[in-house]
């Protein structure tokens, strides 16, 4: 895999911009930390804030897809870590049933096909600012 390529290029599957809770269950952990989930993909998810997780750290996660009722429990690793401004941590799923795959990718589906819509909608509209 070009570490050199956008980050958009690198990853082989389509991501969601969310704003979800996800908790994290963590060794070392007394109780879950819920923190939001603002990039969602069926292989992974971005986590926003500072959880103090490590790059390989393995973590149990437990989220709900937008627009579904199913709650999704994961294991997962942490693969990348952001300090400064943009605090947060890049995770990627272990082994997740294919009940669950089949309602994340349905979820994402049906997010792309809205974003879409209405990219399609807002496309074909002419905005004068003079007018407004």
């Amino acid at each position: 895999m070009d570490k050199a390529l956008p980050v958009t290029q690198r990853r082989g599957e389509s991501r969601a911009t969310v704003s979800i809770p996800a908790a994290v269950f963590a060794e070392g952990f007394h109780q879950p930390v819920e923190l939001e989930c603002t990039n969602l993909s069926s292989s992974g998810m971005y986590l926003a804030g500072n959880p103090s997780l490590v790059v390989d750290e393995r973590v149990l996660l437990s989220f709900v897809p937008p627009g579904t009722p199913h709650q999704i429990f994961i294991d997962a690793v942490v693969v990348r870590t952001l300090v400064g401004g943009r605090r947060g941590v890049g995770l990627r799923f272990d082994r997740m049933p294919r009940n669950d795959s089949d309602v994340l990718r349905s979820s994402l589906e049906r997010r792309a096909q809205v974003a879409r819509a209405w990219d399609a909608l807002v496309g074909d509209l002419e905005f004068d600012p003079e007018q407004n």
